[in-house]
């Protein structure tokens, strides 16, 4: 067995020059396998030749074709293999043959199937690509998503880079969090699907991620545990380096038997692996939404210096909820300093309003009022970050571009407050349910992120992404 990548031994993995697919469909309009990365490909831009390996088909998709990948009269160095796994073998060969450095096997049908002899299969691939110094992604995986080097694994992901990588056994897990988090602001270094992780495993990526200069945060989706003193080496040295939060699945025995199908993953012991996290320094997360709520706190709020929470907005009933769930968090509501509480009483409305916390007011709606009575909460001393909340209603076409007037000067306002004061400011944007009032939601929050602030779908998630940045930090300390 050959010695684990190094990071500049994998940096190659991610920056490939050209890229052939085997098993693409003479269907253009397949959308789905060696087709789908053709044309998310061609969407995303990728800069270098794409050549596709077809057995009859001329050209695909506006790309010529070639029987075999030793026809192809010049250099490849990553090659997609979306060919029945029985085939995989024959291709390999023929990479070998070629010089590539990268086999990318979104190929399925191996480990995962519980066969053994497929199992065979696939432990002689891995031997053979060793032997010959190909590294393997996969099997059974989408493989990557590299904005800077115009690499998509779906349609739809842009490319525009930022500073949040991803390591996940799952597909449609890293296509998902991609889709959630891109609206809300997050934009990725690399994202890695890299399913049964025959060869190149999560230990490989999390130690690369570590040292890679454009990955600021990482956040990942495991299925199960793959060399678990060498796994636990890795995202602990990444952690002590950057935040790191982990969604594990097979919480439960249907989740295990779920994730032994999918990815051939034995889940292992949740507790072990919480275990593993606390002294490693990384967060394990519940869920997919968890996970994309704790890379937007870990991008925007910065300077988190305790669990002080200072709730802002209108409607009594979401601001009683509001300390429910916060609290249930693990985070502390104070009563607000009677000079803040002064400030507060100068521009908010007698009636049906609290300046005590959470804040109810309908003041909010006047330009000056607004900044009064946010900017004493940002000042307050023994608040540690103020959260906003608001929702839309639609209301009439006609009023729509007076709605969106004052969502550009709420989101200047709490940016330029953060920016003056140094202290967290977050939104919650309470879900819409009319067309009108979607669009002015999902423009709001563009608004908001736009000015650094971090932007969450409802209280109760802001306050777990709030309290898991805060228990970050504790264990950092």
């Amino acid at each position: 067995m050959t010695a684990p990548a190094t990071t500049p031994e994998l940096e190659f993995v991610f920056n490939p020059r050209s890229i052939a697919i085997a098993g693409v469909s003479a269907k253009e309009t397949a959308a789905f396998g060696g087709g789908g990365f053709v044309s998310s490909l061609q969407e995303i831009g990728f800069r270098g030749p794409i050549y596709l390996i077809h057995p009859t088909a001329p050209a695909i998709r506006g790309l010529r074709c070639y029987k075999t990948l030793v026809e192809i009269p010049d250099e490849v160095d990553y090659v997609i293999s979306s060919v029945n796994a029985r085939f995989v073998p024959q291709l390999l060969e023929e990479c070998i043959t070629k010089g590539v450095r990268v086999l990318h096997l979104f190929t399925a049908g191996f480990t995962e199937t519980g066969d053994a002899e497929r199992a065979k299969m696939e432990q002689a691939v891995v031997a053979r690509a060793r032997e010959a110094g190909i590294r393997l992604i996969g099997p059974n995986c989408m493989g990557l998503y590299v904005p800077d080097s115009r690499l998509a694994m779906m349609n739809g992901q842009i490319a525009e880079a930022g500073p949040v990588g991803m390591v996940s056994q799952s597909g449609m897990n890293a296509g998902e969090f991609i889709r959630y988090a891109v609206p809300r602001g997050i934009r990725c270094s690399k994202v890695i699907s890299f399913g049964n992780g025959a060869d190149l495993k999560a230990a490989d990526f999390f130690e690369y991620l570590a040292d890679d200069p454009k990955t600021e945060i990482i956040v990942a989706y495991l299925e199960g545990i793959q060399d678990g003193p060498r796994l636990a080496k890795a995202i602990r040295r990444a952690a002590q380096k950057k935040p790191v939060a982990i969604l594990k699945s097979g919480r439960t025995e249907a989740g295990s038997r779920a994730a032994s199908s999918h990815t051939a993953s034995l889940a292992g012991s949740l507790q072990i692996f919480d275990a593993l996290c606390k002294q490693a320094g990384a967060l394990r997360v519940e869920s997919l939404e968890e996970l994309v709520d704790t890379a937007v706190a870990f991008r925007f709020v910065k300077q988190l210096a305790g669990p002080r929470v200072v709730v802002v907005g209108g409607g009594g009933g979401a601001s009683v909820l509001a300390a429910d769930d916060l609290d249930a968090a693990g985070l502390q509501l104070p009563a607000l300093l009677p000079e803040t509480q002064e400030q507060l009483a100068k521009v908010t409305h007698e009636a049906g309003t609290s300046i005590r916390n959470p804040i109810d007011t309908t003041s909010l709606w006047e330009d000056a009022a607004f900044e009064a009575t946010v900017r004493p909460c940002a000042t307050a001393e023994n608040i540690d970050v103020v959260l906003f909340h608001t929702s839309f209603g639609g209301g009439p076409v006609a009023r729509n571009q007076n709605v969106r007037e004052r969502m550009v000067r709420q989101a200047e306002t709490l940016g330029r407050i953060q920016r003056e004061t140094g202290k967290p400011l977050v939104v919650a944007i309470r879900p819409a349910v009319t067309g009108d009032a979607f669009d002015q939601s999902s423009e709001f929050q563009e608004l908001c992120w736009r000015q650094g602030l971090a932007t969450f779908p409802s209280i109760a998630r802001a306050g777990i992404a709030l309290a898991n940045l805060v228990e970050w930090r504790r264990r950092q300390a």
